[in-house]
């Protein structure tokens, strides 16, 4: 687990004494660093939204949280051992997962995340735009380092649903549902879409990077017009703010829990849940490819995460891939 640094230290000794202002020259002792260099850090912190009050003769007090995704927050109370431990986050970024994928060039570590308070080009699967005005969603890339064929990918697409269907459970109450693919739903509307790239030899993942994107605190107006009808955000379906770092830190934790579990016994205790969270199956559905489209009856997910089709003609059809209508 990564240490934390002074700056981080300083901002945690100012969290556990919410109530009370603590010195400079206390923090100076405790820290072994100058008051001028405590100064400085406080400073820092202020810079980053932080509001801290500073009392010539008391010290300083931390006031407000900033609602923005920077490290600190994100791994203060982050109950993970590797996953969200080595954080890159930004003010804005093209796409997050673009520049998880060429942080794989390099030495990055698993669990690594990548997260931007804004995108200019996120991307959804299909080469489409994915929509995330800042302050207002979750916008973050998993790497993780799997070991197994390219083929079994969307496994930990799968396992990756799951996490964010808990994690939205668990922080709202709510019970959302699972789409084929990739997508995770609240009363019919999308609230998450998943869009995974791997880097891959011809046997072997080398890595794999899980995009995801969550509308938590948008309001109507902020979703596109031609989505309204087929978006929403968990602050629309709660009618309140949803706090994003708690919800990031319960969907981190789940997908550690879920690809440790994974690793241990596989892949068929995911899918069973899967199914049994899904909005797809027994349903009449449109299955929409780049080349050609299907239509028929949604029977079954099948262990390489296949949907099988019932054709009109009554034959059975496998697909990989393709947006379920």
């Amino acid at each position: 687990m990564r240490k934390p640094d002074k700056e981080e230290q300083i901002l945690t000794l100012l969290k556990t004494s919410r109530e009370n202002y603590v010195s400079g020259e206390y923090l100076s002792r405790k820290f072994g660093i100058s008051r001028t260099a405590i100064w400085k850090h406080v400073h820092a912190l202020m810079d980053q939204g932080y509001k801290i009050d500073s009392q010539a003769n008391a010290g300083y007090k931390l006031l407000v949280l900033p609602d923005k995704v920077l490290a600190a927050e994100i791994q203060y109370g982050l109950e993970t051992v590797y996953i969200g431990q080595e954080l890159y986050c930004f003010n804005e970024a093209g796409s997050t997962n673009e520049l998880a994928m060429k942080l794989t060039e390099g030495a990055v570590s698993e669990g690594s995340v990548v997260i931007a308070e804004r995108q200019s080009a996120g991307k959804g699967r299909l080469g489409r735009k994915w929509s995330s005005p800042p302050g207002t969603g979750l916008w973050f890339s998993v790497i993780l380092k799997p070991k197994i064929h390219p083929q079994h990918s969307a496994k930990l697409t799968f396992i990756s649903g799951l996490a964010v269907l808990d994690a939205i459970k668990t922080v709202t109450g709510l019970k959302a549902g699972l789409k084929w693919p990739n997508d995770v739903l609240l009363n019919g509307k999308k609230v998450c879409g998943i869009l995974a790239e791997i880097k891959a030899g011809p046997d072997v993942i080398k890595y794999q990077v899980l995009g995801i994107g969550v509308n938590v605190n948008l309001n109507k107006s902020e979703l596109p017009e031609s989505l309204r009808g087929l978006a929403t955000s968990l602050s629309i379906e709660t009618k309140m703010e949803v706090p994003r770092i708690k919800l990031l830190q319960e969907i981190l934790k789940n997908i550690e829990a879920g690809y440790e579990l994974f690793k241990k016994e596989g892949f068929n205790p995911f899918l069973c849940r899967w199914k049994e969270n899904n909005v797809t199956l027994n349903k009449e559905v449109k299955v929409s490819g780049l080349l050609e489209s299907f239509e028929g009856l949604a029977l079954d997910i099948d262990e390489d995460c296949a949907l099988i089709l019932r054709l009109r003609s009554g034959e059975k059809k496998r697909v990989l891939s393709g947006d379920v209508s």
